[in-house]
């Protein structure tokens, strides 16, 4: 197999990875929402990896821009751009409803409610941003990821 397809289905794993490593700390008594997470964690991390990482891929290395550097850098932008992403769409997601059909499908959650009455972005001056954080999060992943498809990929190599 190729090492650049090789590299684009590895290396967006690390994310559901590290995230699973965390949610199992805090879901441990919901495990169906344990593996909701993580399914929506790979799912948004190989959408990002397609939809922003092979772009960015293939037009670095066509300008000869392979340099390793590069990828952690990139990786941070397409990790950031996918969370916002994320926080644009995951409201639609609730409104229609879709999310709670999910859940109640799964066994075991309990007593979790999902409504579509949730704030995203906080408008607090005063407390430090979460949402800067989350980005910051999100665009240290992606720089993990971009460094690991760089090693895999090795796109300074013909």
């Amino acid at each position: 197999m190729n090492r650049h397809i090789t590299a684009f289905l590895l290396a967006p794993l690390i994310v559901p990875l590290l995230t699973s490593a965390l949610a199992l700390q805090i879901l441990r008594d919901v495990p169906s929402l344990y593996w909701l997470g993580l399914m929506m964690a790979a799912a948004v991390s190989y959408a990002g990896a397609v939809l922003a990482g092979v772009p960015a891929y293939v037009a670095l290395r066509s300008r000869g821009w392979t340099a390793f550097w590069i990828a952690p850098l990139v990786g941070f932008a397409v990790g950031v751009f996918v969370a916002i992403g994320l926080v644009a769409v995951f409201p639609a997601v609730l409104q229609s409803g879709v999310l709670s059909y999910i859940l109640e499908m799964l066994p075991h959650t309990g007593e979790v409610i999902i409504t579509p009455n949730f704030q995203i972005w906080s408008t607090n001056v005063d407390d430090p941003p979460a949402a800067l954080i989350g980005l910051i999060g999100a665009g240290l992943l992606g720089a993990l990821v971009g460094t690991v498809l760089w090693l895999i990929g090795r796109p300074d190599r013909p």
